[in-house]
């Protein structure tokens, strides 16, 4: 069974969402910012398709808690379970399904069988699950029926229905009689001797095949894994668990219990099951999270639906599985990577974050990236001081573009995706212009320094001699020594330069302050030896320019830092207060 089509409307944090799948597309990776609807989504699928014969809903499930409007979830589904499809069920309740995706009356020729369910929650708070026919006339579905379309969650919670706990009815009213413990831990006892001198061939292959299922997935190394006693309470085990050799697998980390959950589950399911797993990831290592999913991949499973926050799993994923989903005032939607380019497929692969991210932030190399990175930590600090949010409460990731064409590329290939996204780039090679053109069409933002300028030469273009001086002070600190500096100078300078005193070369060298600007920034960009060509020498020169925010010398610079700051955090904050503050922090 395969979800073709699903719809929701007024659900927790989603107003809206119409959401057509691929017909071929069994693994759906769900990625995006955080509150962006990931969760909802999967939680949404499973109270529609999932067989839990009680589930409560409150006032807080409704969009902004407004019950005036209905919760209602929809689906089309295809290849349904033909128990779904006899006569006395749901058969004549088909409908067709044509190759666009549009729905027809009934099932005729050429189109796909299909059926619309729907789950619909009122004010009064109870649930209705209902096959939908094209005239607007419903059917119930039960309980028994919704547990035929084999839909299953894994989440943190997959062992809490296998035992008692304490704070269970059943664990309370158990645990009552206190003068009972020692006769009920010596029953126990003899229970389990019992149990393990029983054999049973249809348990132990059970047994047997659930533990090469869950090797298979990655869940662990099992080797022994047998039918036990849940020993989860003291003096109440009475239920039967898994365990491997002596262990009860309840007792494995989360990671492992989840994997297990999800073999076990699937094996209960038949190849016909839909399951959703929440955070892929949790309680997972990397190697272990990409094996999971490559297994998901490769399964003859009708669909698996994921979420994830791991930038490794996004790195590693098929780009065809992933899936960005956006959320703005309720309205979700959900873009698939099938078919990106290889633009989107670098930058999957080099800043898988990025597509995590509400707002992205793309600096054109290594020197803009520690820039930025610098200015975000003073601007947070900053913020933080008055209660204000964080670059990373508003979502915000900073990468490195690698490249000035390469970067405003970057941002036309995200653009449409739904985030929010500012390239900074020089403005001194014109090969980059058509493709700023294109990234700005593309609803991205593109940041320059003045014509035919890159960031050392636009930080140089006005400072007096004693701001020159203390610039090249801070080359010095990057390149380690005072004579790297001096070479650097005269692989670039025509006149002959001895010191580093940049009054020296207006009184002697017949150097003008101009020209003394072009050399000093020529210097400090000049190819691999450049003074910043690193993000922790470009955070310096990012701490610098903070420091020196109020000088007229860097008025453009700081222009387009605050068009930085308004992009990120919604605001211009460049009052004279503000940055008076942030230059107190930096010195």
């Amino acid at each position: 069974m395969r979800i073709r089509r699903l719809k929701i409307e007024n659900f927790r944090g989603i107003k809206r969402l119409d959401w057509t799948l691929p017909p071929d597309q069994r693994l759906i990776t769900l990625i995006g910012p955080g509150d962006s609807g990931k969760s909802t989504i999967l939680e949404a699928i499973h109270l529609l398709l999932g067989d839990r014969w009680s589930v409560s809903f409150s006032d807080v499930d409704f969009y902004h808690v407004d019950l005036s409007a209905s919760i209602q979830i929809k689906a089309i589904l295809t290849d349904v379970p033909t128990s779904l499809l006899k006569d006395n069920t749901f058969g004549f309740w088909q409908r067709g399904l044509d190759d666009g995706g549009g729905l027809r009356q009934e099932p005729e020729d050429g189109l796909e069988p299909c059926l619309v369910v729907r789950l619909t929650v009122d004010e009064s708070l109870e649930p209705q699950w209902e096959v939908v026919r094209g005239d607007g006339e419903t059917r119930s579905i039960t309980s028994s029926q919704r547990r035929a379309f084999s839909t299953f969650r894994v989440d943190d919670r997959t062992d809490a229905q296998l035992r008692w706990s304490r704070t269970s009815a059943l664990g309370r009213m158990s645990a009552k009689d206190g003068t009972e413990r020692e006769a009920l831990a010596e029953a126990e006892r003899a229970a389990r001797a019992a149990l393990n001198g029983h054999k049973s061939s249809a348990m132990n292959d059970l047994a047997k095949a659930i533990q090469n299922h869950a090797n298979e997935v990655g869940g662990s190394s099992f080797n022994a894994i047998h039918a036990g006693l849940d020993s989860s309470r003291s003096g109440m085990g009475a239920n039967l668990a898994l365990y491997e050799d002596t262990v009860p697998l309840m007792a494995y980390g989360l990671g492992s219990r989840r994997l297990v959950s999800l073999a076990v589950q699937q094996m209960a399911a038949g190849d016909r099951a839909i399951a959703v797993i929440d955070e892929l990831e949790n309680g997972l290592e990397p190697h272990r999270a990409v094996r999971l999913l490559s297994y998901l991949d490769s399964d003859p499973y009708s669909q698996v639906f994921v979420t994830t926050h791991s930038p490794v799993v996004v790195e590693q994923a098929p780009i065809e599985s992933l899936s960005v989903v956006q959320s703005a005032s309720g309205e979700v939607n959900i873009t698939s990577l099938r078919g990106a380019g290889d633009v989107m497929n670098a930058l999957r692969r080099a800043a898988p974050s990025s597509l995590l991210a509400r707002k992205v932030i793309i600096g054109e190399g290594k020197t803009e990236h520690g820039v930025l990175i610098s200015c975000f930590e003073a601007w947070d600090r900053q913020r933080s001081s008055v209660g204000l949010t964080t670059a990373a409460g508003e979502g915000l990731a900073i990468q490195d573009g690698n490249g000035g064409e390469k970067a405003v590329n970057r941002a036309e290939a995200m653009a449409p995706l739904g985030c929010s996204v500012l390239a900074l780039i020089d403005n001194d090679v014109r090969t980059a212009d058509p493709h700023v053109i294109k990234a700005e069409q593309a609803g991205a933002t593109v940041v320059r320094w003045e014509h035919g300028l890159c960031i050392e030469a636009q930080v140089c273009s006005r400072l007096d001699a004693d701001e020159l001086q203390d610039f090249i002070s801070l080359g010095i600190e990057c390149r380690g020594a005072e004579s790297t500096v001096i070479d650097d100078l005269r692989a670039v300078c025509q006149a002959e330069v001895s010191s580093l005193n940049v009054q020296d070369w207006l009184r002697t060298n017949d150097i003008d302050m101009a020209e003394a600007r072009n050399i000093v920034a020529t210097a400090a960009s000049h190819g691999k030896r450049g003074w910043f060509k690193s993000v922790d020498s470009g955070r310096a020169l990012g701490g610098w320019l903070l420091a020196r925010c109020g000088s007229p010398s860097l008025k453009a610079i700081v222009s387009r830092l605050d068009q930085i700051r308004t992009f990120a955090y919604g605001e211009s904050l460049a009052t004279e207060a503000v940055w008076a503050g942030t230059v107190d922090e930096q010195r």
